[in-house]
This record gives C-alpha cells, sequence and structure tokens, in this order.
C-alpha cells in the first residue's frame, strides 16, 4: 500500500454516540442526550464498560493480528466526546497502554466549543490528550442557527480560548462552507478571526445533503435553499486561497496545517495504515481485513451482553480492491501516491493496473507525475471527485 508503515503500527479509533443535539444534516450513529455538559454516569459508566469489554472480546479473536503492536495514534470521536469525564478517558488510555507498546504521538478528542470549560480541557490534558478537533463550523451566529448547532460564535470563541489557554500541543478547527445563506465573505472573516487566534489546523467541509437527513427532506420539499455551484466554487477557492495565503499548507483536500500540525491519525485513513475501530458504527481494516460495528448503540451493547459478534461488516479486500484504494486514498494528499511504494506493494506499476484510468486523468489535466509520486494537479485539486470516482470499487 502507498507508503504503508510496519504492520507492528497500529491506529485506534474510539465513537462515543452522544451528543447534546442531532444537527439537522448529519448521519452518524449518533444519539441525542440533551443539553448538558457531562453524560450522565447511569449512561457513561455502562457504555465505558460495554466498550472495554469490546476491546478484550476484539483482543481475543484477533491475537495473531493485535499482539506485539505499538501504538502510534488515538482517536476519541463521535458524537461528542467531550461529553465524556476525563477519569472515563483516562480508563480507556490505560486500556490500550496495557495492550499494546509504546506512547501514542497523538491523542485526539473531539469537541463543540460550548461543551468544554477552562477546568475541562484542563483535565483531558492531564490525562493524556494532546489534541483536540473542535466541531466550530462557524463564528456567525446566522449560520450556526441555520445548520442547528448548539452553540453561538461568542460561546465558540470563549471554548476556543479556554482550549488555547490549556497549551494543548495541537488543536485543529472545522469549517462549514456551502451552508445555507451563508457569505463568502462572512465564511472569509471566520478563518481570518481564526488564523489571528493561532490556530494551526483548519479542517474545511463542504456541507453535504445526506440521504435521510432533515435538511434532505428540507431540499427536496423545497424549504432549504443552498448556494449554488458557482457560490460553492467561490466559497472553497476563497477559503482555500487565504488559507494558504496565510502560512497553512493544504495537505489533504480538506485539510490545511502550518508545519508540525498535520493529523496523524487521519492521514493512516489515507495512507491505509492500520486502525482498530472500537464503539457502535466503528470501521477498522487491519492488513486487508476490513470490518465495520452495528451502527445501533442498543443493538451493539445487546450483541456484546449476549457474547454475541458487534460487527455489520466483515470482509476481506482483494487485490484489485487494495490498489484502488491506494489510489483513491492516497490521491487525497497533495503529497500524492508513491511509485515505489505501490510497486513494492503490488508487484508492479500503478499503470499495470489502471493505465486507461490514469491515461484519462492525464489528458484532463488532473494528475500529473512529480518527483516519483502521482499528484493531483491544481485543476485536479478543483475537481477531485472527478479523479476518485475513477477509483471506486466495482
Amino acid at each position: 500500500m502507498s507508503d504503508r508503515t510496519s504492520a507492528a503500527d497500529l491506529g485506534v479509533y474510539i465513537h462515543v454516540p452522544f451528543c447534546e443535539r442531532v444537527c439537522p444534516y448529519c448521519d452518524f450513529a449518533v444519539e441525542a442526550v440533551g443539553a448538558r455538559r457531562a453524560l450522565p454516569p447511569d449512561l457513561e459508566a455502562p457504555w465505558l464498560d460495554l466498550l472495554l469489554r469490546e476491546f478484550e472480546q476484539v483482543r481475543t479473536e484477533l491475537a495473531s493480528d493485535l499482539d506485539d503492536r505499538r501504538l502510534r495514534t488515538v482517536y476519541l470521536g463521535g458524537g461528542t466526546p467531550s461529553l465524556l469525564a476525563p477519569a472515563s478517558i483516562e480508563r480507556i488510555l490505560r486500556a490500550l497502554a496495557g495492550a499494546f507498546s509504546g506512547s501514542p504521538e497523538e491523542i485526539t478528542l473531539e469537541l463543540n466549543p460550548c461543551a468544554v470549560e477552562t477546568e475541562r480541557a484542563a483535565g483531558f490534558r492531564a490525562v493524556g490528550v494532546n489534541r483536540l478537533s473542535v466541531g466550530l463550523q462557524s463564528l456567525q451566529d446566522r449560520t450556526l442557527k441555520r445548520l442547528g448547532r448548539g452553540h453561538t460564535g461568542d460561546e465558540a470563541r470563549a471554548g476556543l480560548a479556554a482550549c488555547l489557554a490549556q497549551g494543548f500541543e495541537s488543536i485543529s478547527v472545522d469549517l462549514i462552507y456551502g451552508a445555507p445563506e451563508q457569505s463568502c465573505g462572512k465564511l472569509l472573516e471566520d478563518a481570518v478571526e481564526l488564523l489571528d487566534m493561532g490556530l494551526p489546523h483548519i479542517s474545511a467541509y463542504a456541507l453535504t445533503i445526506e440521504p435521510g437527513t432533515p435538511f434532505a427532506s428540507a431540499v427536496e420539499s423545497g424549504k432549504l435553499a443552498l448556494p449554488s455551484e458557482d457560490e460553492l466554487l467561490d466559497q472553497w477557492l476563497g477559503l482555500r486561497s487565504l488559507l494558504r495565503a496565510s502560512g497553512l499548507e493544504q495537505y489533504e483536500i480538506s485539510s490545511f496545517a502550518r508545519a508540525g500540525h498535520r493529523s496523524r491519525h487521519n492521514q493512516r485513513y489515507w495512507l491505509r495504515h492500520d486502525v482498530l475501530g472500537l464503539g457502535p458504527s466503528a470501521a477498522s481494516l487491519l492488513g486487508e481485513h476490513r470490518f465495520q460495528n452495528l451502527r445501533n448503540r442498543t443493538v451493539w451493547q445487546q450483541a456484546l451482553s449476549s457474547g454475541a459478534s458487534t460487527r455489520s461488516e466483515d470482509s476481506r479486500l482483494s487485490e484489485r480492491e487494495a490498489r484502488q484504494e491506494t489510489l483513491g486514498l492516497g490521491l487525497r494528499r497533495l503529497d500524492g501516491v508513491s511509485r515505489a511504494a505501490y510497486q513494492r506493494r503490488f508487484g508492479a506499476a500503478p499503470e499495470a493496473h489502471f493505465g486507461a484510468e490514469l491515461r484519462e486523468l492525464r489528458s484532463l489535466l488532473l494528475i500529473e507525475d512529480r518527483a516519483g509520486r502521482i499528484c493531483l494537479t491544481e485543476r485536479g485539486i478543483r475537481f477531485a471527485d472527478e479523479v476518485f470516482l475513477r477509483f471506486v470499487g466495482d
């Protein structure tokens, strides 16, 4: 696989399925627990016990795949993991430390800015979290309200300031563009304010209308108007230009970072490095073994309690599927796909397997060869989906 690390190298993803509210555009496996800054003990403790039971169950079942592993990254996502008590996060990290060697280079916790106070951020840092990923989305009250977010712009500013004051090694924020009634000017104002605060990593995502969500129903009924494709492109290009001019490097289609602040865990997915997922809906890739957990928390809990499998999907990727993913995911990184690494993994150059696809992409000026790597061109970055579609599974 492209730039594959040693088989002893491992990342762990923990899915925390609780949120204060479920945003109308969200299709993640989450459930609302109401406005609160922490989970009630009668919900948190049983979930944590079952999560650790799942970990022990997986360790036993996959001992040959997980023994002698060196833990590189841990990512607590969701959902809103910051609803967990720092003591619960410490318990999870202690269990992982007891099973794997090494100290993780990066331990990331996702949070919403309204869910964190200074004391709580300090607690997360004290138990080992060294990177935060903040679900900001916007600093504009109007945009936040239209997105159904639970915080105001001022609450987001206060939450970010509290996190920055604790001295985390890295903090990332998410921005959404293409939101209802969102203007390019206000989007860029948000970015400037975040840059002025010293944020070293920004992830910029276009609002996606997922089937089955309230936003999808509203769009279908004509009750929700979204920016045109031209407006969306203007927002993306303006934001990208501003971030790059301000010293943040675009290292992946949606990710911008100052030197030393790239997300190590997220790069594992784009490089197809091994990740063990725990919790409802969490996905894993160990070698070419891919599996995903049951999505519904109650069903996941029932399976664990009865000793049944927690998986909804379990398969071995074929060589062709692995090759497709290596190019499709690897090209998301602006560093591209290493020809030498591909040849080592698959025994031939990429053209031996995808000659027609690569010729077409070159003819469309979407990819180019650069220093022994296949990379997106500037045009390819703008029309990246056209590239990725060439490597979707048959």
